[in-house]
């Protein structure tokens, strides 16, 4: 797995091969560090957890099918809220390849597939993707933190709702999440305050 580390502007682009086979997860910065990754080797999909624009500003540089959720969609190109505002986005719709996907698709990777968690909170549209132990949350969950709700088609009862089927995941998974260090899922079972107050009010 490579990682193409968060700056000031734009948020960590993951991407995960097997074999000669890969996906690249919220391209937004590096291009030719990517593209010197993928040498050799084909790229058979984006996978984009949400449509902000610290996570997309790539998109329009690649041929290959992106995977989001319907419920983001317009999200690409209202700038008011994705972010880009007063400067435009930097793709154009009829360049996109957009395949939509819900929760709990399997998206085929060489011999193996990668699961898709629709995790809505921080958007109505969020995703998660879980390949090999490892999951990639966006901004939904951080280490010791969960993602903003305040902003557009954000939802706090969606967030929490998310935040604790996550955290409901096998325990031994990789969390690598749009921003900040990655952690595990049993880091966060028994770290995380949000998980820790959510899941105390849920029992009550």
């Amino acid at each position: 797995m490579n990682k193409f580390k968060e700056n000031e502007t734009f948020a960590h682009t993951y991407l995960i091969c097997r074999f000669d086979t890969c996906y690249l997860i919220d391209p937004s910065h590096d291009m030719d560090e990517i593209n010197q990754a993928l040498s050799g080797r084909t790229l058979a999909g984006i996978l984009i957890t949400h449509a902000h624009y610290d996570h997309i500003d790539l998109i329009g540089e690649f041929t290959a099918p992106i995977y989001m959720h319907k419920e983001d969609a317009h999200l690409l190109f209202e700038d008011k809220y994705n972010g880009y505002s007063p400067k435009n986005h930097p793709y154009r719709r009829k360049d996109l390849n957009l395949n939509y996907v819900n929760h709990m698709d399997k998206i085929p990777f060489a011999d193996q597939f990668i699961e898709v968690f629709h995790t809505p909170g921080h958007t109505k549209g969020s995703l998660c993707f879980l390949y090999d132990q490892k999951l990639f949350t966006g901004d939904t969950l951080f280490k010791e933190s969960v993602g903003r709700h305040d902003l557009y088609s954000g939802s706090l009862p969606e967030l929490r709702k998310s935040t604790i089927f996550l955290c409901g995941l096998p325990s031994n998974i990789k969390v690598y999440p749009g921003h900040d260090e990655q952690t595990t899922i049993r880091y966060e079972q028994k770290n995380n305050p949000f998980y820790l107050k959510w899941t105390k009010q849920s029992t009550k």
